[in-house]
């Protein structure tokens, strides 16, 4: 990821969760929030909870999130925390990679992450 550095701290999390804007879909959940000083990368995390399966199944879903994004980076605006939750009912079974692709692009439009 050229202009991303990844989310690792918790009071980072919280304040995006506190006020940032989100989007619920199907599958999963984006909250966004603007960077306060820094207007010339992005700040992007995945989370997904242990009730979404065993650990080879939370990292495939993990893994899925951050191509999704890594293929829609180039087109988004810059300084905004991203932030992808995956909900509790997510599993591997029921989707494939298109399915979460479709999503994550449709919250980034909703969101209006895309430049014009």
């Amino acid at each position: 990821m050229k202009f991303t550095l990844i989310i690792k701290k918790k009071r980072t999390f919280k304040y995006i969760l506190k006020k940032g804007r989100y989007v619920i879909n199907k599958n999963i959940t984006v909250h966004v929030c603007n960077i306060k000083k820094n207007r010339v990368i992005n700040f992007f995390a995945v989370c997904v909870s242990k009730k979404n399966g065993n650990s080879v199944q939370r990292n495939k879903l993990k893994r899925w999130g951050r191509e999704a994004y890594k293929l829609e980076e180039d087109k988004l605006k810059k300084g905004y925390n991203i932030l992808i939750i995956y909900k509790k009912t997510t599993t591997i079974k029921n989707l494939d990679f298109n399915v979460i692709h479709n999503e994550i692009i449709n919250s980034f439009k909703e969101l209006n992450l895309y430049e014009n």
